[in-house]
């Protein structure tokens, strides 16, 4: 027998923006999978959730991911949602910046799927991102010991243990990361802050070794090469490090900057002075 389902979406029309033209297209989806003829309510659930999930990837490959975590907060709650709209969800939410609103929504997908590696990645990261090293480095540990190839598992882990001051782990973490991602300058600069950190002044000038003059160095990365240099004691190279955009009177305010982090004594706080990447 046919069923015909109506889906209200308020008593306000939506704004024609483009925003909210997505968010209609995924009214007319629910309400195009409610009215067809359907054997159960479940496979109608499950044709929703199917709909909503592909609506939300196509609009998340064009960079909104504000929208799309708004469409995988819909699908998952269909009846056929599983793991994979929560963990969507999750990621999404990271990438707009909502890390509280990911934590709920890995935490969510942990409970369906437990130890999951990239659930245990995500909320080990949404920890980080946070403030809760403490939290976030056992998962990320947890989910380094199957993600073996994966290097953002060991740059998130690598800062967590940095920010908890355990320097020689962090060391060990980003150089699996660098080794994972030969071309990454943030794991390049990573690496060479680790060393610093741990007396290995050379090597720690070998790895930033033209890395400010890359042409796809961004500000943060050529910081930290003038940190990295004035962690050696290389004051007389200081002005020959390249930071875009800088004026001279900046150039001086970012190395008092590094001179106040190279005399910071404990390494935890050191760490959240330094400003590691784990954007990857």
């Amino acid at each position: 027998m046919a069923r015909t389902c109506r889906f209200n979406p308020g008593a306000q029309p939506l704004p024609h923006t483009p925003v909210s033209r997505l968010l209609l297209l995924a009214s007319l989806a629910l309400g195009s999978a409610c009215s067809s003829t359907a054997p159960s309510t479940t496979a109608v659930g499950d044709d929703a959730y199917q709909r909503l999930m592909k609506l939300a990837a196509d609009v998340d490959a064009r960079g909104d991911s504000g929208t799309a975590a708004t469409l995988y907060q819909r699908a998952a709650e269909q009846p056929g949602a599983g793991f994979e709209a929560w963990h969507q969800l999750g990621r999404a939410r990271l990438d707009s910046g909502d890390a509280a609103g990911a934590e709920q929504a890995y935490r969510k997908a942990l409970a369906l799927q437990p130890d999951t590696p990239q659930g245990l990645l995500g909320l080990g990261t949404a920890q980080l991102r946070l403030g809760y090293p403490e939290r976030a480095q056992p998962l990320l540990g947890a989910a380094a010991e199957s993600l073996r190839d994966d290097a953002r598992v060991f740059n998130r882990l690598g800062v967590a243990e940095a920010l908890l001051g355990n320097t020689a782990a962090m060391q060990r973490a980003f150089a699996r990361a660098r080794l994972l991602s030969p071309d990454d300058l943030d794991a390049r600069s990573n690496l060479a802050l680790a060393y610093a950190l741990n007396g290995q002044t050379q090597a720690a000038l070998e790895e930033i070794d033209g890395l400010d003059r890359e042409p796809a160095a961004q500000a943060r990365q050529q910081r930290n090469v003038l940190l990295i240099r004035v962690l050696a004691g290389q004051n007389g190279e200081l002005a020959k490090v390249r930071l875009d955009d800088t004026n001279a009177a900046q150039r001086q305010a970012l190395i008092a900057e590094a001179r106040r982090i190279a005399a910071i004594e404990d390494a935890a706080e050191r760490a959240r002075a330094l400003g590691l990447a784990d954007e990857r």
